[in-house]
């Protein structure tokens, strides 16, 4: 292209985008604001620039790949080993559950497979600079408040990392084949762990090395160039450049002068991430954004909305305050820079329109917008909430609060060796819930193929082999759930049976009386029963209400084999069920 009309596109596109974020800045909000504001006035207004835009893709790539250079950069791994564990916690339950919920709104919005996908993935996460700035700002949060909030963004931005290479691959094919997910999270896995692991013994030292022996300005040439190959390398193993990119500055983040490489590629990002804001600006056009009004109100209210429970829910599982853990939910509702990342990636690959993309940018701006206020009236709202709630509700809520402090109280008295067993347990019980909800969605993606093939196959019509595989499923169903339900049982017993021996030193008579131990056994595998016949019926599936009558029944007759399989093996003195595990052993 012509080389004046290429520095006046530049140059037209940077000032713009400085005096956007000029304006933005006066109402207290993030730069990236101003640079997206930027980027849709270009689209919209100056058509004139076109043969400029070509230019623009290039600089955002290389805006991408120092963006999530500088993330991984921030990223202090010493740090994560020594106070992350409330952090990991509120990971943990956040972003499955909003991915798993922006699933199902997608879902029931009509949207497909990979785009119900993509809408959870991209309503999971949080903004850094944005969630920072107003942190900073209001000056309402003392240090520690905000160090748990990074990290907390810190382990979705390595969750949605995660979930972006897996996405990657499968937005190319626009196919999410079984066999095909499995090789790909087989490889991403050990693209990553070969990346890290070897990354961490060779590279740490030899920038340290670089940094000891030239000058910081070779040493930033070193760093950037490694960026910049990794990123190649991601693109060759079939994953987004970004992720590449993210993994050289996880691994450089590990060395001595991190902090130094950080500050001196700082200058150099703002320009090029303005880029990269620009060009995500430039693709919303306001006729579709204005058409899709309604779908970019309700994005944003899915994402703040199931922000706020999710996170909430964390804090409370890690024993802090109600008002503590909305607080801190409510400050945290700005859409992360990796919605505009993975919806891009998804538009770029075709997978989702123009309107589905508008919609993400729109509430991404909105929630922008409205985070600082939120925030700043965050306290407000939980008393005027709490004022106005019933006070059978409180008396309810206080009586969940108490079980859980009287839950916590016990696991602290306890005995080392008891609180790591409730640790394992807990990360045990955890897996399994993953499990069930993997399983769940295989059985729900591949269920209809399935049903076809094995039609050609033998025969008997589909709807005879969907009868079989929602059976099937049951089956599958059934050892996780049951995991999970004796790890529930054990850290219940765990707990309150510690706290019972420390009171009387005495033996525990419920532990040790048999009758209670089968009367349990069967009690398990109703309730396993039950729970795996809730998530068939409420997982879509083509049974009537007639037919999941009759896969109730099969349920029923398997927990009845179940069961005096069991007894016979009771009468043998063999045992299968491994219910020794829920027998406590005494404090010591």
């Amino acid at each position: 292209m012509d080389e004046s009309l290429f520095l006046l596109s530049l140059a037209l596109f940077t000032v713009l985008a400085g005096a956007c974020s000029i304006v933005f800045n006066k109402a207290k909000l993030p730069p990236l604001i101003g640079y997206l504001a930027a980027g849709i006035v270009i689209a919209n207004t100056m058509s004139v620039m076109e043969p400029g835009l070509s230019a623009i893709e290039m600089l955002s790539d290389i805006g991408l790949i120092l963006l999530m250079f500088c993330i991984g950069l921030e990223i202090n791994l010493s740090e994560i080993r020594k106070n992350g564990r409330f952090a990991f916690v509120v990971a943990a339950v956040q972003l499955p559950l909003t991915v798993a919920l922006g699933f199902v709104s997608g879902t029931v919005m009509g949207m497909g497979l990979i785009q119900s996908v993509v809408l959870g993935t991209v309503l999971s996460g949080c903004s850094t600079a944005a969630v920072m700035s107003v942190m900073t700002s209001q000056n309402k949060f003392t240090r520690e408040h905000m160090e748990i909030i990074i990290l907390i963004i810190i382990m979705q931005d390595i969750g949605q990392v995660i979930m972006m290479s897996a996405l990657t691959p499968v937005l190319a094919g626009s196919s999410m084949d079984v066999s095909g997910l499995v090789v790909l999270i087989t490889s991403i896995a050990a693209f990553m762990v070969i990346s890290i692991v070897g990354g961490l013994k060779v590279l740490p030292p030899f920038i340290n090395w670089v940094a000891g022996n030239v000058s910081r300005e070779v040493l930033l040439v070193v760093c950037l160039g490694f960026a910049f190959l990794m990123a190649w390398i991601s693109t060759v193993a079939g994953l987004s450049m970004a992720i590449g990119a993210f993994l050289a500055g996880l691994l450089i983040s590990a060395s001595r002068d991190s902090e130094i490489i950080e500050g001196a590629v700082d200058p150099m990002k703002s320009l090029f991430m303005a880029m990269f804001f620009i060009s995500v600006g430039m693709e919303v056009r306001l006729s579709t954004l204005s058409e899709n009004l309604v779908t970019m109100l309700l994005f944003y209210l899915m994402f703040a909305g199931f922000l706020v429970m999710t996170v909430f829910l964390g804090f409370w599982l890690n024993g802090e305050k109600g008002r503590f853990g909305f607080v801190s939910a409510v400050s945290m509702t700005a859409m992360g820079e990796f919605a505009f990342i993975i919806s891009k990636e998804a538009l770029d690959y075709h997978v989702v329109d123009d309107a589905f993309y508008s919609s993400i940018i729109g509430a991404a701006l909105l929630s922008m917008v409205c985070m600082p206020l939120l925030s700043r009236y965050s306290e407000k709202l939980w008393d005027r909430g709490k004022a106005a709630c019933p006070e059978k509700m409180l008396a309810y809520f206080g009586k969940i609060n108490g079980n859980r402090d009287a839950m916590y109280y016990n696991f602290r008295i306890a005995t080392k060796k008891t609180q790591k067993r409730f640790r394992k347990s807990m990360a045990h019980a955890y897996i399994n819930i993953l499990a069930i909800a993997l399983v769940t969605l295989v059985f729900y993606v591949a269920a209809p193929e399935a049903s076809v093939i094995l039609d050609d196959m033998y025969g008997g019509g589909t709807h005879l082999w969907d009868f079989a595989l929602v059976i099937l499923n049951f089956i599958v169903l059934m050892p996780p759930t049951k995991y999970l339900v004796d790890n529930i049982r054990f850290l219940d017993r765990l707990v309150t049976g510690n706290a019972r021996r420390l009171a009387s030193r005495g033996n525990d008579p419920v532990a040790s009386n048999s009758m209670f131990m089968k009367f349990l056994d069967i009690n398990t595998y109703v309730v396993v029963a039950i729970i795996d016949m809730a998530i068939i019926a409420i997982v879509p599936n083509p049974l009537s209400m007639s037919e999941h009558i009759f896969v109730a029944l099969a349920a029923a007759v398997i927990v009845v084999l179940i069961y005096f399989r069991i007894r016979d093996s009771d009468r043998t003195g063999v045992r299968c069920g491994g219910r020794e595990d829920l027998r406590v052993t005494p404090a010591r």
